[in-house]
């Protein structure tokens, strides 16, 4: 494209010295006309020698014109260099080789590269896309001309290219090139104009008029500023509804598809809208090309300018036909209201369970604020205590230490003292006090286990799930159900068994979660309850009460099993557990919606399975398959 030159950088230059470069070579052959500067200069050596013969009132005339023509090429060049520098496109000169040997600061922002990263660069390749230029060749003569010129031989090339900007996205650029001269040898001048927002607009364009075309909903558009609002505009989808071509509807309004039997009072709906410059929606009948009828949900909206003038009506048309239809059939049919009837009864009866539902999921959640409340509170003096029970056992070792050094140098005290300590008992003092810190550490210990466990049971965060380890909320469940599994002078304490796997954090709601492990393990402690009145301390010595807690990864689901060895449930009564108002408890002891809204958690909520595997006399067993990831 360009000719190789053996020095690039010599012909690499600025701005500044655009001129008077181009001044200095003038004694070269070249294409283009002297400057001022120059002819002034040459005048002057050629009379030279008839200096002496000018008088000084000629030879004053002389300097002061010569000094005229120097401000006047200074001015020149003033001007040339805001054009160039000031100019909001990019201008860059570049030499036959293809090197840039100057750019404008407009240049300069468009390639997001200061003035020396530019200079010297090989303008097709790094700072265009080498080919988007379609090999642009300024030595041939198949370069089409663009416009007229005064010169002749200047050759003119306009295209498209592709810009590379550093750290950013490549720019759509709208270039022209020209020849020129820069130093006194052939170079190119090219303007630079970044059109990648219009071109982006006219894509933008070209896919909305894509998409109205590809559309089935009729869209036409009416000049508002026109009377009687004819139609300039109207997609395929208008044309399949109403049977008319295009060439057939620009020109006329709307009316020309509405009958004799057309809704009047939306008719005039339309009217009050168009001219009050409103939206509107209406349902008409109207008629196709073939005489046809359809029924036409129309929608109109107005369109302003920038300044807020009404321009044109954008009207949308669905074709509705199938549901009048249908819904005229449905107020004929007889079989079909009262099917109306049934379903709404039915949903009737969900709202009522749902708000059953609700209702319990909102005790609940009043529960586990209660309890995250009142741990909180037990926290704070728990914490307070703890902190300083370490000091406080420094501190007595200490005291005890200085008692014992007064007992070794001062081993016979005055009576007083010594009647004093053995009042005191000061050596039992000294070897239970010890043991009672202890005592009181372990038992602060135990308090806060029970409050983070309360804290950990009773969160209530469910906006979003969270990767959660399951094992620590039904741990928590168990800390807090504890009280309920020891025994008395009638029963023996329920055993615990875990076989717990290896269960990764599992996305859930962890509030809801800890619900599900409350419900059940209530359940299945109620069970064991019942079925240990019925028996005796020898055979809960040979079959004690156990509750068995398995966990296991499988494939991309956590798996928790809950069993108990108790009487069992029958399977009429199994096939209505997760119905909601169903318990066999007595009155006042169960609502029958533990295990109803266990399911909606475990199943609607997160997307899991619960099921429930029992038979009389052989227990029953809980299990719950949670997905690991949503």
């Amino acid at each position: 494209m360009f000719y190789q030159d053996p020095n690039p950088e010599s012909k690499i230059t600025d701005l500044s010295s655009f001129p008077n470069n181009t001044a200095k070579n003038s004694g070269e052959p070249a294409n283009y006309q002297q400057s001022p500067k120059s002819l002034a200069q040459n005048e002057a050596d050629s009379h030279i020698s008839e200096a002496y013969s000018i008088n000084p009132c000629e030879l004053q005339q002389m300097e002061l014109a010569m000094e005229q023509l120097k401000q006047d090429l200074k001015a020149s060049e003033s001007r040339f260099r805001n054009v160039i520098i000031k100019n909001a496109d990019g201008i860059a000169i570049l030499n036959k080789k293809g090197l840039v040997c100057f750019v404008n600061p407009s240049a300069e922002a468009l390639f997001n590269c200061k003035e020396e990263e530019l200079l010297g660069q090989a303008f097709f390749g790094n700072l265009v896309v080498e080919g988007s230029a379609c090999d642009i060749d300024m030595e041939t003569d198949i370069i089409p001309l663009v416009g007229e010129t005064d010169a002749a031989g200047i050759r003119v090339v306009q295209t498209e290219v592709e810009a590379i900007r550093k750290q950013k996205e490549n720019a759509v650029v709208d270039m022209r090139v020209v020849e020129t001269e820069w130093e006194g040898e052939m170079a190119y001048l090219a303007s630079l104009r970044d059109i990648t927002d219009r071109k982006r607009t006219e894509e933008m364009l070209w896919l909305y008029n894509r998409a109205m075309a590809a559309t089935s909903t009729g869209i036409a558009i009416s000049d508002a500023t026109k009377p009687e609002y004819p139609i300039i505009y109207c997609n395929p989808g208008f044309e399949s509804m109403t049977g008319y071509q295009m060439s057939e509807i620009i020109g006329k309004n709307c009316h020309f598809f509405q009958g004799n039997d057309t809704d009047q009072s939306a008719v005039e709906t339309i009217r009050q809208a168009l001219q009050n410059a409103s939206e509107c929606q209406v349902i008409l009948k109207n008629y196709r090309l073939d005489g046809t009828a359809f029924w036409n949900a129309l929608s109109i909206s107005p369109l302003r300018d920038s300044q807020g003038k009404l321009t044109h009506f954008v009207g949308v048309h669905r074709d509705i036909s199938d549901r009048k239809q249908f819904e005229e059939a449905l107020q004929k049919s007889e079989a079909q209201s009262r099917e109306k009837t049934t379903q709404l009864e039915a949903a009737i009866k969900e709202v009522k369970d749902t708000h059953s539902q609700l209702v319990q999921s909102e005790k609940m959640s009043s529960l586990g604020l209660l309890i995250a409340g009142v741990a909180h509170e037990i926290n704070n003096p728990v914490s307070f205590i703890y902190g300083n029970l370490d000091p406080l056992k420094n501190y007595t070792q200490d005291l005890l230490h200085m008692v014992q050094l007064y007992e070794q140098h001062y081993p016979d005290p005055v009576a007083e003292i010594q009647e004093e300590k053995e009042t005191l008992e000061l050596d039992f003092i000294a070897q239970d006090l010890p043991q009672i810190l202890s005592s009181m550490k372990v038992g602060v210990e135990r308090i806060s286990q029970i409050v983070k466990s309360l804290r950990n049971f009773s969160r209530h965060d469910n906006s979003e799930k969270k990767p959660v380890y399951l094992h620590e909320g039904i741990d928590s469940t168990l800390l807090i159900l504890n009280h309920r599994l020891k025994g008395n002078a009638e029963t023996l304490p329920i055993e615990i068994v875990k076989d717990y796997g290896n269960l990764p954090p599992v996305e859930c709601f962890s509030g809801p979660m800890n619900q599900v492990f409350m419900n059940i393990l209530s359940n299945a402690i109620d069970a064991l309850n019942d079925w240990n009145k019925q028996r005796g301390l020898p055979e809960m010595r040979a079959n004690p009460s156990q509750i068995k807690i398995s966990t296991k990864l499988d494939d991309s689901f956590a798996e928790i099993k809950i069993a108990d060895n108790g009487s069992g449930i029958s399977s009429e009564v199994k096939q209505h557990i997760f119905d909601p108002f169903f318990t066999t408890k007595p009155i006042g002891k169960g609502t029958g919606m533990g295990l109803s809204i266990s399911y909606q958690i475990v199943v609607e909520k997160h997307k899991g399975v619960l099921d429930c595997i029992s038979e009389i006399g052989k227990g029953t067993e809980f299990i719950i398959r949670i997905p690991i990831e949503h």
